[in-house]
């Protein structure tokens, strides 16, 4: 009985002791993640600037078109802070700032071999560094390998300067397209597409290993296109021939750094410690001591108190122009802060319709389209929001397909000269897995129906002939929806619309020629013409980014935690699928109607 006692209160003690310890760590945590969440506007706040200070362009760090509305996408679970973010918006406002700045001398790009940035963003970047110039301030551009994206972007600097044992790329832009017949081959799957429009070919890769002639026609087109404006920009700013550039990047001509200087691409080659002593000499520095950087992620917050970033146009004023993002594939359902799903954002543009603080609305088209149906559901918000305020598009790097049939409801629109838009075109895609799933998992099926098509839609067996002139038919009726919507949109006929449609993809330049499009211009642009059509002067209203930036507060950062924890859990926990069963489920996912840019291009730059 003794023992018995004995170890009931040694147990009762250690449960005491234990419980006592796990409130202390807990206490501790709680007490940790308090200080940490007071800590996240701190470090923001970088007080006043300095005199005689360079601003710091790292373009290793992505510049996004959209804010991430997630604070999970953006929380670092490694030191418990909040990775900071930069979209193009604020990088171009950051800029025109330092422009009026007196504090600011100039501004250092550093230019890393690769930009993870889309061409038609730094587009955008070169036409605010360029304005930057203008204002009589310096631009100094600097790499140890320079790619052609990145000295697309440097040569709107006053002088470049590449290390002496580094170089230029320079051989010219092109467009690789990946084809997934042969590996739904290999899966035992059958792809049947039905489309409206020879150059709507989104659904090739699924039933080719090669270009057709129409998309070659319209690839090359396009590619010609981005590149020529590219090399004209170059030629402009270097004042260097364009025929010149066009035979150095066919001879590959310039090989080494020697190369580059001797060519005049660059001015001179340098070591980074003498750019920095140079850019200490231009903004009378020491050059021992090194100039006075400071990041462009960091002046974000400058003479800012609470953190926070200081909106375009006057943050005192009553009028709001509102800046909505629409980035991504178009979708009927999903995650809003990854992808344009249909309702969510239909519902957010009634919210700023009926608005009356909202004076008017720059949609910012970032997509290459996606459901027809969400497309249509997106459209009808657009042109009712129109009816009310005015409602201007920006574009980015697509606006195609779906993305320009939203785009259609809009009063007016700027596109970057090198988007890739139009794609006015419908197609179908089926797929057939049941030999893969039998062959390959084991798996079959057996239906039991009252009408001959029940099932349609039936991933394990193929369309019929009855259901192959259905799907047709439902191609045939959006796409004459998306000509009418294009015609009335664009004030043009539909015959005019017909014959510039059949899905061809126009860059924004030959969009502008073939009046689906007003001007050519940047997101700023749009902004200042939303101003204007709504009759608001330059400080009467501010700028409002919609969704608006991350969140660091203390639910978001619960949120993160929990976020992790639930992942860690979920990769823990086996699955049924294989790799190649997951590699299929994503190209199911692609099956019926849809509005989608013929082909997904990656372009080399």
């Amino acid at each position: 009985m003794n023992h018995f006692f004995k170890t009931f209160f040694a147990c009762l003690l250690a449960l005491f002791v234990g419980s006592i310890g796990f409130v202390m760590v807990s206490f501790i945590v709680l007490a940790g993640i308090i200080a940490t969440l007071g800590s996240l506007g701190q470090s923001k706040y970088i007080g006043s600037v300095e005199p005689h200070t360079v601003l710091q362009i790292d373009l290793a760090q992505p510049i996004v078109d959209k804010p991430n509305g997630s604070a999970i996408d953006l929380f670092d679970y490694n030191d418990f802070t909040f990775r900071d973010q930069l979209t193009l918006f604020e990088a171009v406002t950051l800029i025109e700032k330092a422009a009026d700045d007196p504090r600011i001398d100039g501004i250092y790009l550093n230019i890393p071999m690769g930009i993870p940035s889309s061409i038609s963003t730094l587009y955008e970047l070169r036409q605010a560094l360029t304005a930057f110039r203008e204002s009589g301030k310096f631009v100094l551009a600097y790499a140890d390998v320079y790619s052609q994206g990145g000295y697309y972007l440097a040569s709107a600097a006053d002088r470049l300067y590449l290390n002496p044992q580094g170089g230029v790329a320079w051989q010219g832009m092109a467009s690789n397209v990946m084809f997934y017949k042969g590996l739904l081959d290999k899966l035992g799957v059958q792809a049947e597409l039905v489309r409206h429009g020879a150059f709507k070919g989104a659904g090739e890769p699924f039933v080719r290993e090669s270009l057709s002639e129409e998309n070659r026609l319209q690839t090359e087109a396009m590619t010609s296109s981005v590149w020529n404006f590219l090399v004209s920009e170059i030629a402009e700013s270097r004042e260097v021939a364009a025929d010149s550039l066009q035979a150095y990047a066919s001879r590959l001509a310039v090989g080494t750094a020697g190369d580059a200087r001797r060519l005049g691409l660059v001015d001179s080659l340098y070591y980074r410690d003498q750019l920095l002593a140079e850019l200490a000499r231009l903004s009378g520095q020491d050059s021992t001591e090194g100039p006075e950087l400071l990041p462009l992620q960091k002046y974000k917050y400058a003479d800012s108190h609470n953190g926070a970033f200081t909106v375009a146009g006057n943050p005192m004023a009553d009028n709001e122009i509102a800046l909505l993002y629409a980035d991504g594939d178009i979708v009927d359902a999903g995650d809003p802060n990854k992808q344009i799903v249909g309702n969510a954002l239909a519902e957010t543009l009634a919210d700023i319709r009926k608005d009356s603080t909202v004076k008017a609305v720059v949609l910012r088209v970032n997509s290459p389209g996606g459901s027809a149906l969400a497309a249509e559901i997106i459209w009808r918000e657009v042109h009712l929001t129109q009816q009310v305020k005015p409602v201007i598009v920006s574009m980015g790097n697509y606006a195609a397909s779906g993305g320009y049939y939203i785009s259609c409801g809009a009063e007016y629109i700027v596109t970057a000269p090198t988007t890739l838009t139009g794609s006015i075109g419908v197609f179908g895609l089926s797929f057939n897995v049941g030999e893969g799933a039998r062959n390959h998992l084991g798996i079959t099926t057996e239906v039991v129906k009252t009408n001959p098509s029940a099932d349609m839609g039936n991933i394990f067996r193929p369309m019929s002939p009855a259901e192959r002139l259905y799907m047709q038919n439902g191609v045939d009726s959006v796409y004459a929806r998306f000509v009418s919507v294009v015609a009335t949109g664009r004030n043009l006929s539909r015959d005019s619309v017909d014959h510039m449609a059949g899905g061809r993809v126009w860059t924004g330049t030959q969009a502008m020629e073939n009046g689906l499009a007003d001007c050519t211009g940047t997101l700023s642009d749009a902004i200042r013409i939303a101003a204007d059509h709504a009759g608001l002067m330059t400080g009467d209203y501010y700028v409002g980014q919609h969704p608006t930036p991350e969140s660091s507060s203390f639910a978001a950062i619960l949120g993160a935690l929990t976020h992790a924890a639930v992942a860690k859990v979920t990769a823990s926990t086996p699955t049924l699928l294989t790799d190649e069963a997951q590699r299929l489920r994503a190209l199911i996912d692609r099956h019926g109607i849809r509005t989608e840019m013929p082909l997904r291009i990656e372009m080399q730059y």
